[in-house]
């Protein structure tokens, strides 16, 4: 029921497989070099930087093999948001949704996004914020008992909040891990003051419009009303002058933040939302994703 014993069981588990990879090349190098005779030439040892598993999640230090609990917990993250989309399910090993019009079962241990659109955003304004949900998906594969400790030690290994780590790390880690080639697709204005996240494989004519429609707009009349709560707050004889002091300033963050996204939504989204384009999946990611290049998160060297 606990992440950090399943982390060092993981630990365990392919620290011995390494090991075990790493006496079979040392013996077949032995084995070669007595077959033709060149002992005097050349030498079985093995050094482990050369083992070509575990590059990301471990390092060789001291001679040793020491793993990166951070990028570990960063996959373990990354097959969160597939279960949440679809791609990968609790219920059963390899893929799940992987062709463009495929049914989305409904029957899961973890129930699947049903808009395939999940907000990324600094702010709980919606009931599947993906910080949210990553906390429920923790919840269905470690239990209930242990769910603050699991997170805390989810948190401590990333060295940030979950919520700060969707917002300002996991994309670039998704680019990177798929090679410049994402399936998850992030929406994002300029300044990344609205983000979300789709699934290439169940994207649809209409997803940009609906993400414009059930959460753009939403999170712009969301943003505003949380903007007159603030005002009573910088207006009242009970609040203090630190609560109106942060009050203020939590109204200019939110100004700066509206009229981003507003121009966002004038400029590029609404256009987007309004003529529906077809994908074709063999076309590969770059083509598809370049189509949308106005509207989504900016991938170096991938759009010229």
């Amino acid at each position: 029921s606990k992440i950090e014993t399943a982390y060092a069981t993981y630990c365990d588990y392919w620290r011995e497989k390494f090991n075990t990879l790493h006496a079979n090349e040392e013996e077949l190098n032995r084995l070669f070099i007595d077959i033709y005779e060149l002992q005097d030439e050349l030498t079985p040892d093995v050094e482990l930087k050369d083992i070509t598993i575990l590059k990301q999640e471990a390092d060789i230090k001291n001679g040793e093999l020491v793993f990166n609990a951070d990028e570990i917990m960063k996959q373990f993250i990354s097959y969160g948001v597939g279960v949440m989309f679809g791609r990968y399910s609790l219920d059963s090993d390899g893929l799940l949704i992987a062709n463009m019009g495929q049914e989305v079962p409904t029957d899961t241990t973890f129930e699947i996004d049903d808009d395939n659109i999940i907000p990324v955003l600094s702010d709980d304004y919606f009931k599947d914020d993906i910080a949210s949900r990553f906390v429920q998906f923790v919840k269905a594969t470690f239990g209930e008992e242990d769910l603050s400790e699991n997170i805390r030690f989810i948190e401590s290994s990333l060295g940030t909040t979950l919520r700060k780590y969707f917002v300002k790390g996991f994309y670039e880690d998704h680019i990177k891990r798929y090679k410049k080639r994402p399936i998850y697709w992030m929406v994002a204005s300029p300044k990344k003051g609205f983000m979300s996240l789709i699934y290439m494989h169940r994207y649809k004519a209409d997803t940009f419009a609906r993400v414009r429609n059930s959460y753009l707009t939403e999170y712009i009349t969301k943003l505003e009303a949380h903007k007159e709560t603030l005002t009573l707050t910088t207006t009242s004889d009970t609040a203090s002058d630190r609560d109106k002091k942060d009050a203020d300033k939590q109204m200019k963050n939110i100004d700066t933040k509206l009229k981003e996204i507003i121009e966002f939504d004038r400029d590029k989204m609404m256009n987007f939302s309004q003529n529906g384009i077809e994908i074709d999946l063999d076309d590969g990611v770059k083509v598809n994703y370049c189509k949308f290049k106005d509207i989504l998160y900016p991938i170096t060297g991938l759009c010229k």
